[in-house]
């Protein structure tokens, strides 16, 4: 994976990018939300099995296997976040994920990420949509997914169960179509 934009670098993640991958997922809104990323995470070294599994795939444009991918200042190289994508288990529909270092939050960065990879997963696959599931409580994410172009489709409350890394009981579930040429 290699898409660049002016500012960033959508790349495959590699053994280098473990530090900076253990610092963010440690910040605090990413342990509020993404909890499993820090909980199963104890060290940069926890990274590398995860890192190798993904240059393992890194020729792959199947846009159902779940993927995830390096976002990177396009001119120092800096990790400052990952954008990724798979299927939702429980929904059975790909799912787009992101999260950006807290110090780089409030720029755009995570915006100009979810639509550029969006855009290739359009590009490589005849899929129709996509789709993100956003924490209720998580009002940034929610503008992100806003401004990257995805229609809040409805407001969702698991019964009797409640999602992973969920704060509150429930969440936005957002939808993209793929637009017509």
């Amino acid at each position: 994976m290699f898409l660049k934009t002016d500012r960033i670098i959508i790349r495959d993640l590699e053994r280098k990018d473990k530090e900076n991958l253990y610092k963010i997922v440690h910040q605090k809104n990413l342990v509020r939300f993404m909890r499993d990323w820090s909980e199963d995470n104890s060290s940069p070294e926890s990274f590398i099995e995860y890192i190798d599994w993904h240059q393992s795939q890194k020729e792959s444009t199947d846009v159902y296997e779940n993927k995830r991918y390096a976002v990177v200042l396009a001119n120092t190289d800096e990790l400052i976040g990952m954008v990724g994508m798979g299927i939702e288990d429980t929904l059975n529909e790909v799912e787009m994920a992101y999260f950006i270092d807290e110090h780089y939050q409030g720029k755009g960065y995570g915006t100009e990420a979810l639509s550029t990879l969006m855009k290739w997963c359009f590009d490589v696959s005849d899929i129709s949509y996509l789709i993100l599931t956003i924490d209720c409580a998580n009002e940034a994410s929610c503008k992100v997914a806003e401004k990257a172009g995805f229609e809040l489709f409805e407001k969702r409350t698991p019964i009797s169960h409640k999602q992973p890394n969920m704060e509150s009981e429930s969440y936005y579930y957002y939808r993209k179509y793929r637009e017509e040429s």
